[in-house]
């Protein structure tokens, strides 16, 4: 009887009965929240041909204002982020409730996936084939077929897979597996929100089985700038290490945009994103790619996110 006391002391006094018994509530956990959509707007480069960025947010502008900034160059030689060499890929089909696509499927021969974190800066950034655009520079930005949206990310978003069918598409998954993408179409990733956004990003050498993956933690007020990417065309003839270690392409995703979450209370942040309208969507579907494997995303400073 003594121990049922100690018991009880350790039970809210809400799910004690007047027997002296203790029950369950009928309680459930918070409703996790993925990604929500928010309002969008077309661009409109043929009257506004450059983007300009207000504090994280993005202005539409007729001519350059404040510092106009280029396009950063591929450079292939930069390579950032935990590398793994010998790692495969084969072609893997998505059924998507009778509506099937193709991805790649990587496995990096590990059984869990580290990406290291890296903070936004201008040198870190191009070592992933992106520019950074910080407040008050502008850039010209003349692509057709692209809108501006707003959107919520949750830091359980990452936890989410697109690639296990329409039913399952809201499933919460006990582990974040890796879930990357390029396109032959811009995007910009505006860091609007009191904390950091964060992209996660991979530069992938596939004709020497190596990849490179981080977290970039961009500062609030801070954007990055994505050009378009496409496939490399496959090499004719022998090529030396180097010819191939110099073959790359460069990966992006914005599922853990919210990691910045888990070292706060909040559940959720706001970001505006550039990427292709519908038809741009269609007629330039992204190439995406997974890995399943648990991956760990640490703050910069090495403390584990979710």
């Amino acid at each position: 009887m003594a121990l049922q006391r100690r018991w009880q002391q350790c039970v809210p006094a809400a799910i004690i009965h007047a027997t002296g018994s203790a029950t369950l509530n009928n309680e459930n956990f918070d409703a996790p929240i993925f990604i929500e959509d928010g309002p969008y707007i077309d661009l409109l480069p043929g009257v506004y041909p450059y983007l300009y960025n207000e504090r994280g947010h993005c202005r539409q502008l007729r001519q350059a204002f404040g510092t106009e900034i280029s396009i950063a160059k591929d450079n292939p030689d930069l390579e950032l982020g935990t590398k793994y060499k010998g790692i495969s890929h084969q072609p893997k089909t998505i059924p998507n409730d009778g509506h099937p696509y193709q991805i790649t499927e990587f496995n990096f021969k590990v059984a869990e996936v580290h990406y290291e974190a890296i903070t936004a800066t201008r040198e870190s950034v191009q070592a992933f084939g992106m520019t950074l655009l910080k407040s008050g520079e502008c850039l010209r930005f003349e692509y057709d077929g692209m809108i501006m949206a707003q959107y919520t990310y949750g830091k359980w978003a990452g936890h989410q897979s697109p690639y296990i069918g329409g039913r399952r598409r809201r499933e919460l998954l006990t582990h974040n597996p890796t879930d990357l993408e390029f396109h032959d179409f811009p995007h910009i990733f505006f860091s609007q929100d009191d904390l950091p956004l964060v992209i996660s990003v991979a530069r992938w050498r596939p004709y020497v089985q190596e990849i490179s993956l981080a977290d970039l933690w961009v500062a609030p007020g801070d954007a990055i700038v994505l050009p378009p990417k496409t496939r490399p065309a496959p090499p004719k003839g022998q090529l030396s290490e180097e010819q191939a270690r110099r073959i790359i392409i460069d990966l992006h995703g914005n599922r853990n945009s919210a990691l910045a979450c888990w070292g706060s209370d909040k559940a959720a942040l706001t970001t505006t994103t550039v990427l292709g309208n519908a038809h741009t969507m269609e007629t330039r579907a992204p190439n995406y790619h997974e890995e399943q494997h648990p991956s760990k995303h640490p703050y910069p400073g090495s403390r584990l996110a979710g």
